[in-house]
């Protein structure tokens, strides 16, 4: 890419407060190609987020599925409310086309209606927790992250009656705040495609720590949250951005892999991986997150702070 593209695509777009009003000047921005560099390497994620949002919404205003969720009213209405909308949507498509496209939303509106019933969830009894357990040895590790459970994890998942005090780390990695409550270190049952968007089969549970588990909740794009980062005062390092947690549980569960530049194949099948900064003093937004192994880790032994410290941003 040319200077002259680059700085006109920033004229365009930075700081641009005051044209959150002004539909020209947003026209304008809207325009613009993103270039890869805004993205920082994360351009594959944050477009497959963001399209599959879009069309979500697109599809949700022809039919809401929550008008035919738990309703008498079926399949065959939603078909009706569909073809009603798609001649005003698509008036110059011939009429085979048109009915393919009707006959094709209308699924997806009732098929998205059928995972917003109200369902009950399979049972995670003690013979599934040991099948899953089972399946997961020699090592049996979180599914997102690659944190080793422990032998008292374990013994609690599993409800053997031996298991003590949560043996809680002394000093927390201050860019997840792992570890700072129990929960974080337990062993949970994890459904990888959420149970409220119709994840519901033996198959499709995991093991994972109470800490991916519980930041991952029912989200399943980097858009679902849009906090800013928040800020530690580090003993060594002064102010330091933290990412929201879930924007490194979806970079960990897609990603998977150390992103060390000079090569790794620690992935999180048999280590664990936190994330770092691409730019050491710029925000952590998923465009600034870089998943590492211990090995590679450039913040060293400065990742970690006093339960203290680490409790004052939780």
């Amino acid at each position: 890419m040319e200077f002259s593209e680059i700085s006109a695509f920033f004229n365009t777009t930075a700081d641009q407060i005051e044209a959150s009003w002004d539909i020209q000047r947003l026209s304008n921005i809207a325009n613009q190609r993103v270039p890869d560099f805004i993205m920082n390497g994360r351009g594959t994620l944050l477009r497959a987020d963001i399209h599959i949002l879009w069309t979500q919404w697109f599809i949700e205003s022809i039919c809401d599925p929550n008008l035919f969720t738990n309703s008498s009213q079926g399949y065959a209405h939603i078909v009706k409310t569909v073809q009603q909308r798609i001649p005003i949507i698509f008036p110059g498509i011939p009429e085979p086309d048109r009915n393919k496209v009707i006959k094709y939303i209308s699924r997806l509106v009732d098929k998205e209606a059928e995972r917003r019933k109200i369902r009950t969830r399979i049972s995670v009894n003690l013979e599934t927790k040991r099948l899953l357990w089972d399946i997961d040895r020699p090592e049996p590790h979180c599914w997102i992250c690659g944190y080793k459970f422990t032998k008292w994890a374990e013994n609690k998942f599993l409800g053997y009656s031996n298991y003590t005090e949560a043996p809680l780390p002394q000093f927390i990695d201050y860019m997840t705040l792992h570890g700072l409550i129990e929960r974080d270190i337990s062993v949970e049952v994890d459904h990888a495609v959420p149970f409220s968007k119709g994840g519901n089969e033996e198959d499709n549970l995991r093991l994972a720590c109470g800490w991916c588990n519980s930041h991952k909740s029912d989200r399943t794009s980097l858009y679902d949250v849009a906090l800013k980062p928040r800020i530690l005062n580090h003993a060594k390092l002064g102010k330091q951005s933290i990412p929201h947690p879930f924007w490194i549980v979806r970079l960990l569960s897609v990603c998977r892999c150390c992103e060390y530049e000079g090569g790794c194949e620690q992935t999180v099948d048999n280590a664990q991986l936190t994330v770092f900064p691409r730019h050491p003093e710029g925000a952590m937004n998923p465009t600034n997150l870089r998943l590492i192994c211990c090995e590679h880790d450039p913040l060293g032994s400065n990742r970690f702070v006093s339960r203290t410290i680490a409790e004052q941003v939780r």
